[in-house]
């Protein structure tokens, strides 16, 4: 065993060991025993919650490498730690790395388990999101036992747009083992298939089922940076969160209840709209391609100010191409001087909340607030929904 390997797996127990506890009482988290024998094993699993593989580790005894997005590996002295530590595999957001799938390969043929998030996004809205299409192509190349592993109550323990945690009930554990015969039988779309309907959760019919509350301070806060558009007067940019009620100038309000639903703020207000998140967002997905359509080519959809264009080179190295203003039309996403055709934008993808990446003719680009944060959910969602519709 070489010893930077050494060096991980002592990491790995020794973290395991002396946090448990204390992740286990933070989030109210009932991680299950994974009795799977001994690897290596690609393990995959649905995302909500920024330390998901510190919780899922904890169902295994076995040391796992991760996949990470690649911009964990430009945080300086922090990414140094993550790196010397752990060894995390990197990935560029919002794409299909080749080299990480390689890099994923190798680890796994040299005896080591590997865990990526098959959604490669934490889910805004309480169900899991779609998979990257060549995980089961990858899982198939490995030659090693696929696992999947499902969390429950993450989204409402942790919801993706907001910084303030919630202590309810979270719950892992193994969902199914495949051998390396099994996989070998089906097609990587098959095995997509499987490891889909596997990791699959949707927060909203688990509180029909079994309602739990999920008690926290500012339940609202943060929704505006991931729900836009007002299902009232149908505008975007109106919307507002301040403690537990997320409101529209248009007079449009709810509270966001501890079970994770809206209801209505006093007797007089009329009835919500939508009662979840995940309501509200499938509809406002609709609303996005209404509102596309009323849209000229070259009109701009969404726009903010003092936004940073960083240029991402060889070796996680980058630097900032410009601050000015962003916005998005249906033909290009422009910054500052700076223009990227939509139609040569290959890849985009989120990072926590403000952060986007994206990538066009091989270069890889970063946005980030110069100052006040920005909502960078709308640009993604502008762009996904107008690439991946039928016509297209």
């Amino acid at each position: 065993m070489d010893k930077v390997l050494k060096r991980h797996k002592r990491v790995f127990v020794f973290l395991r060991t002396l946090v448990s506890g204390t992740l286990k009482r933070i989030y109210r988290f009932h991680p299950e025993k994974a009795d799977v024998g001994k690897g290596p094993f690609l393990i995959t699993a649905n995302h909500n919650g920024n330390l998901d593989p510190a919780l899922l580790a904890l169902s295994f005894s076995e040391h796992m490498y991760f996949v990470s997005s690649e911009h964990v590996f430009r945080k300086k002295f922090v990414s140094w730690l993550l790196i010397y530590f752990f060894g995390p595999i990197a990935r560029l957001k919002g794409m299909t790395d080749a080299t990480a799938a390689l890099n994923v390969i190798r680890h796994v043929k040299k005896g080591t388990n590997v865990c990526l998030f098959a959604e490669g996004n934490r889910s805004y809205n309480g169900v899991t999101g779609p998979i990257f299409p060549a995980t089961g192509k990858l899982a198939k190349a490995t030659g090693a036992p696929l696992i999947t592993y499902r969390f429950e109550g993450g989204y409402l323990t942790s919801p993706r747009w907001s910084k303030y945690s919630r202590k309810g009930y979270m719950r892992g554990y193994v969902v199914n083992v495949y051998t390396p015969e099994q996989l070998k039988q089906m097609t990587p779309d098959e095995v997509n298939d499987h490891i889909r309907a596997d990791i699959w959760e949707d927060a909203f019919e688990r509180q029909a089922i079994k309602p739990i509350e999920f008690k926290g301070k500012n339940l609202a806060e943060g929704l505006e940076k991931a729900f836009y558009f007002c299902p009232k007067c149908g505008k975007t940019g109106t919307l507002h969160s301040e403690g537990d009620v997320f409101s529209c100038t248009c007079g449009m309000r709810v509270r966001y209840n501890t079970l994770g639903f809206f209801e209505k703020v006093s007797p007089s207000d009329s009835e919500p709209i939508f009662t979840t998140t995940r309501d509200w967002d499938f509809w406002q997905n609709k609303r996005i391609l209404e509102y596309a359509d009323s849209l000229a080519d070259d009109e701009i959809a969404y726009s903010d100010e003092d936004v940073m264009l960083i240029a991402v080179g060889a070796k996680h190295k980058d630097s900032v191409a410009e601050i000015g203003k962003l916005s998005i039309s249906k033909k290009e996403l422009s910054v500052g001087s700076h223009r990227f055709p939509l139609d040569r934008v290959s890849s985009m993808g989120l990072v926590g909340v403000y952060k986007m990446l994206f990538s066009m003719d091989g270069k890889s680009y970063e946005l980030r607030a110069a100052k006040t944060p920005y909502c960078g959910r709308k640009y993604f969602t502008f762009y996904e929904l107008l690439k991946n519709r039928p016509e297209n």
